[in-house]
Protein backbone atom coordinates (compact mmCIF):
# COMPACT_ATOMS: atom_id res chain seq x y z
CA UNK A 1 0.00 0.00 0.00
CA UNK A 2 2.73 2.53 0.54
CA UNK A 3 4.41 1.71 -2.81
CA UNK A 4 0.46 3.03 -4.12
CA UNK A 5 0.80 6.40 -2.02
CA UNK A 6 4.48 7.01 -3.27
CA UNK A 7 3.43 6.75 -6.64
CA UNK A 8 0.96 9.13 -6.06
CA UNK A 9 2.71 11.62 -4.41
CA UNK A 10 5.13 11.46 -7.39
CA UNK A 11 2.49 12.12 -9.71
CA UNK A 12 0.96 14.68 -7.88
CA UNK A 13 3.78 16.65 -7.53
CA UNK A 14 5.03 16.37 -11.16
CA UNK A 15 1.04 17.93 -11.85
CA UNK A 16 1.98 20.62 -9.14
CA UNK A 17 5.48 20.98 -11.15
CA UNK A 18 4.03 21.36 -14.92
CA UNK A 19 1.12 23.90 -13.24
CA UNK A 20 3.44 25.89 -12.03
CA UNK A 21 5.27 25.91 -15.28
CA UNK A 22 1.92 26.48 -17.08
CA UNK A 23 1.23 29.54 -15.04
CA UNK A 24 4.79 30.84 -15.76
CA UNK A 25 4.24 30.72 -19.06
CA UNK A 26 1.16 32.17 -19.04
CA UNK A 27 2.34 34.95 -17.26
CA UNK A 28 5.30 35.60 -19.17
CA UNK A 29 2.55 35.31 -22.58
CA UNK A 30 0.51 37.76 -20.60
CA UNK A 31 3.30 40.16 -20.39
CA UNK A 32 3.57 40.01 -23.91
CA UNK A 33 0.07 40.41 -24.84
CA UNK A 34 0.00 43.84 -22.78
CA UNK A 35 2.87 45.04 -25.00
CA UNK A 36 1.79 44.11 -28.58
CA UNK A 37 -1.82 45.58 -27.44
CA UNK A 38 -0.06 48.94 -26.63
CA UNK A 39 2.06 48.70 -29.92
CA UNK A 40 -1.48 48.22 -31.96
CA UNK A 41 -2.57 51.18 -29.95
CA UNK A 42 -0.27 53.25 -30.26
CA UNK A 43 0.04 51.64 -34.88
CA UNK A 44 -3.93 52.66 -34.97
CA UNK A 45 -3.32 56.26 -33.75
CA UNK A 46 -0.37 56.59 -36.03
CA UNK A 47 -2.60 55.52 -39.04
CA UNK A 48 -5.57 58.03 -38.12
CA UNK A 49 -3.13 60.91 -38.16
CA UNK A 50 -1.79 59.88 -41.31
CA UNK A 51 -4.66 59.06 -43.21
CA UNK A 52 -6.16 62.95 -41.07
CA UNK A 53 -2.95 64.32 -42.74
CA UNK A 54 -3.41 62.78 -45.67
CA UNK A 55 -6.99 63.62 -46.41
CA UNK A 56 -5.85 67.47 -45.42
CA UNK A 57 -3.25 67.05 -48.21
CA UNK A 58 -5.74 65.70 -50.93
CA UNK A 59 -8.19 68.72 -49.89
CA UNK A 60 -5.41 71.11 -50.41
CA UNK A 61 -4.39 69.93 -53.68
CA UNK A 62 -7.99 69.43 -54.83
CA UNK A 63 -8.55 73.45 -54.30
CA UNK A 64 -5.06 74.27 -56.03
CA UNK A 65 -6.19 71.64 -58.81
CA UNK A 66 -9.58 72.90 -59.74
CA UNK A 67 -8.58 76.68 -59.61
CA UNK A 68 -5.74 76.23 -61.55
CA UNK A 69 -5.14 77.30 -64.95
CA UNK A 70 -5.22 73.46 -66.77
CA UNK A 71 -9.15 73.28 -65.24
CA UNK A 72 -10.32 73.87 -68.95
CA UNK A 73 -8.07 70.79 -70.38
CA UNK A 74 -9.37 68.73 -67.70
CA UNK A 75 -13.03 69.64 -67.72
CA UNK A 76 -14.72 69.33 -64.78
CA UNK A 77 -14.41 67.19 -61.26
CA UNK A 78 -16.30 64.29 -61.88
CA UNK A 79 -20.34 64.83 -60.75
CA UNK A 80 -20.50 62.33 -58.24
CA UNK A 81 -18.44 63.76 -55.74
CA UNK A 82 -20.54 66.94 -56.46
CA UNK A 83 -23.66 65.39 -56.52
CA UNK A 84 -23.63 64.62 -52.26
CA UNK A 85 -21.92 65.73 -49.23
CA UNK A 86 -19.65 63.08 -48.25
CA UNK A 87 -19.27 63.04 -44.30
CA UNK A 88 -16.06 61.46 -42.87
CA UNK A 89 -16.89 58.86 -39.49
CA UNK A 90 -14.26 59.39 -37.12
CA UNK A 91 -14.00 58.29 -33.63
CA UNK A 92 -15.58 58.90 -31.77
CA UNK A 93 -18.04 57.29 -32.96
CA UNK A 94 -22.18 58.65 -31.68
CA UNK A 95 -25.62 58.04 -32.55
CA UNK A 96 -28.05 60.64 -33.15
CA UNK A 97 -29.43 60.13 -29.33
CA UNK A 98 -25.96 61.38 -28.43
CA UNK A 99 -24.78 58.10 -27.27
CA UNK A 100 -20.86 56.87 -27.64
CA UNK A 101 -19.39 53.86 -29.12
CA UNK A 102 -17.33 51.80 -26.75
CA UNK A 103 -13.72 52.35 -28.21
CA UNK A 104 -13.38 48.53 -28.51
CA UNK A 105 -16.09 48.82 -31.37
CA UNK A 106 -15.12 51.90 -32.92
CA UNK A 107 -12.45 50.08 -35.62
CA UNK A 108 -15.40 48.02 -37.00
CA UNK A 109 -17.94 51.17 -37.39
CA UNK A 110 -14.95 52.99 -39.48
CA UNK A 111 -14.14 50.57 -41.28
CA UNK A 112 -17.99 50.42 -42.55
CA UNK A 113 -18.14 53.54 -42.92
CA UNK A 114 -14.74 53.62 -45.01
CA UNK A 115 -16.30 50.88 -47.38
CA UNK A 116 -19.75 53.26 -47.84
CA UNK A 117 -21.48 49.64 -48.62
CA UNK A 118 -22.98 46.93 -46.29
CA UNK A 119 -19.87 43.93 -45.90
CA UNK A 120 -19.86 40.62 -44.35
CA UNK A 121 -17.45 39.88 -41.14
CA UNK A 122 -14.44 38.57 -43.56
CA UNK A 123 -14.13 41.52 -45.38
CA UNK A 124 -14.39 43.92 -42.57
CA UNK A 125 -11.90 41.46 -40.47
CA UNK A 126 -9.31 42.52 -43.09
CA UNK A 127 -10.57 45.93 -42.51
CA UNK A 128 -9.95 46.37 -39.27
CA UNK A 129 -6.31 43.90 -38.96
CA UNK A 130 -8.06 40.71 -38.17
CA UNK A 131 -7.08 37.41 -39.22
CA UNK A 132 -8.84 35.38 -41.71
CA UNK A 133 -9.55 32.33 -40.43
CA UNK A 134 -12.57 30.69 -39.13
CA UNK A 135 -12.74 31.46 -35.20
CA UNK A 136 -11.38 35.13 -36.02
CA UNK A 137 -14.34 35.71 -38.58
CA UNK A 138 -16.60 33.80 -36.23
CA UNK A 139 -15.93 36.40 -33.37
CA UNK A 140 -16.55 39.23 -35.43
CA UNK A 141 -19.53 37.34 -36.33
CA UNK A 142 -20.71 37.61 -32.93
CA UNK A 143 -19.20 41.39 -32.01
CA UNK A 144 -21.62 42.29 -35.42
CA UNK A 145 -24.62 40.89 -34.03
CA UNK A 146 -24.04 42.72 -30.59
CA UNK A 147 -23.54 45.74 -32.70
CA UNK A 148 -26.92 45.60 -34.28
CA UNK A 149 -29.11 44.62 -31.06
CA UNK A 150 -27.30 47.28 -29.43
CA UNK A 151 -28.11 50.08 -32.88
CA UNK A 152 -24.81 50.67 -34.08
CA UNK A 153 -25.52 48.82 -36.97
CA UNK A 154 -28.06 47.00 -39.27
CA UNK A 155 -28.40 43.53 -40.51
CA UNK A 156 -31.16 43.54 -43.50
CA UNK A 157 -29.36 40.51 -45.24
CA UNK A 158 -28.28 37.67 -43.01
CA UNK A 159 -24.80 38.14 -42.75
CA UNK A 160 -24.12 41.61 -44.58
CA UNK A 161 -23.89 44.64 -41.89
CA UNK A 162 -24.09 48.04 -42.60
CA UNK A 163 -24.28 51.29 -40.33
CA UNK A 164 -27.65 51.79 -38.65
CA UNK A 165 -29.33 55.35 -39.49
CA UNK A 166 -28.01 58.10 -37.32
CA UNK A 167 -24.75 56.59 -36.91
CA UNK A 168 -22.34 59.13 -37.61
CA UNK A 169 -24.80 61.31 -38.87
CA UNK A 170 -23.88 64.71 -37.78
CA UNK A 171 -27.21 66.92 -38.09
CA UNK A 172 -28.11 68.61 -41.51
CA UNK A 173 -26.27 66.00 -43.51
CA UNK A 174 -29.51 64.69 -44.59
CA UNK A 175 -29.28 61.23 -44.06
CA UNK A 176 -25.70 60.40 -45.62
CA UNK A 177 -22.98 58.17 -43.45
CA UNK A 178 -19.55 58.72 -45.68
CA UNK A 179 -21.27 59.83 -48.75
CA UNK A 180 -23.63 57.08 -48.22
CA UNK A 181 -27.42 57.48 -48.49
CA UNK A 182 -28.82 55.43 -45.00
CA UNK A 183 -32.84 54.20 -45.22
CA UNK A 184 -34.97 55.88 -42.61
CA UNK A 185 -32.41 58.76 -41.45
Amino acid sequence: MASLLEKLQVRTSASRARVEDLQSRIAALEGELAAEQERLSDLAIMEKTVLAMMAEDDTATDGEAESGPDVGERGSAPVAAAERPRVVVSAPVTRADGKVLAEASEDVVLALASAGRPLRAKPICEAVGWETEHRPVERMRVKLKRLVKQGWLTEDEVGLFAIAPGVGDPAGTGGFVNGTAVEGA
